[in-house]
């Protein structure tokens, strides 16, 4: 009967400890931004994406999330990584000489904790071996979403050709 009484207390004041040791921490709500301040943030992210790009290495890739979406003329809808982005931009490369000739000053859509933007580009590959040469202009709208360390990530590119 003593056993008994001990076990109800135990049965009675075990889901209370259970409760009690719980994290109750709430997630830290992502940081507010105006429209006008992500405006300016996510111009700046287009304006170093940028600077980045005309060097023609790799490190514009990090501006991309691991994971993105991509729609290109006369290609399906493809769910890409920033692997599968750099093994891309090799094969480019390892053909052609890329120059930006021109791009446009981006237009940004603010909404919360994501962004659009999209601006004007000129640019030429030129083929290393026989300096054919190919001009590709359009329109480069990309989709910035806020990532959870504060960084901003591009989730979603497409491009329109003119």
């Amino acid at each position: 009967m003593k056993n008994l009484k001990v076990l109800s207390s135990l049965l009675i004041l075990i889901p209370f400890a259970i409760i009690g040791c719980q994290n109750n921490e709430k997630p830290v709500p992502a940081t507010k931004t105006s429209d006008a301040e992500l405006r300016a943030l996510i111009t700046e992210q287009v304006d170093s994406l940028y600077a980045v790009y005309e060097r023609f290495g790799y490190d514009w890739i990090d501006f991309y999330a691991d994971n993105y979406v991509a729609i290109y003329p006369d290609s399906p809808i493809q769910n890409l990584t920033k692997d599968s982005l750099r093994a891309q931009w090799e094969r480019i490369y390892k053909k052609y000489d890329v120059r930006l000739v021109d791009r446009g000053r981006p237009t940004i859509i603010p909404s919360e904790d994501m962004a659009i933007s999209y601006n004007t580009f000129n640019e030429i590959f030129i083929n290393k071996e026989s300096l054919d040469t190919i001009k590709n202009t359009g329109t480069y709208i990309v989709n910035w979403k806020r990532q959870p360390d504060d960084s901003w990530k591009i989730v979603f590119e497409t491009l329109q050709n003119h």
